[in-house]
């Protein structure tokens, strides 16, 4: 009887982890692009040269699972499927969606959230 009640309790917990949300480290951000996209290839350019020192990581939405991962980023910002495009940038409880001056406005107020990853080594 010991053993079956253990049993179903090890089941139980297993199928409690697996439904749970997979989860993100607080200070990540992630950019969900695509090969060939100028809007994405325009947000990377501008990150790598103003927050080159903050926790950004990008996904290309055709390798891995990638793809899955930014639907399910797209149900958490409830953005429907058909009007979801790239670069989505997910910071947290926000997210930036395309990239132009009105983004790029969002992204710097949004990443006043997040820390550096090192220090900004500023010369005189």
């Amino acid at each position: 009887m010991k053993k079956l009640v253990m049993s179903m309790l090890m089941v139980v917990a297993v199928l409690l982890g697996g439904c749970q949300e997979k989860r993100t480290p607080n200070n990540s951000i992630y950019v969900f692009s695509q090969v060939g996209c100028g809007h994405c290839e325009d947000a990377r350019s501008y990150m790598r040269r103003y927050y080159s020192n903050y926790d950004i990581k990008e996904l290309n939405i055709h390798k891995g699972g990638n793809m899955q991962y930014l639907l399910r980023y797209a149900q958490k910002y409830k953005i429907p499927q058909q009007s979801l495009g790239t670069p989505l940038i997910a910071m947290g409880n926000n997210y930036v969606m395309g990239w132009g001056t009105e983004q790029m406005k969002q992204f710097n107020r949004y990443i006043k959230n997040f820390k550096p990853k090192t220090p900004v080594n500023h010369k005189s």
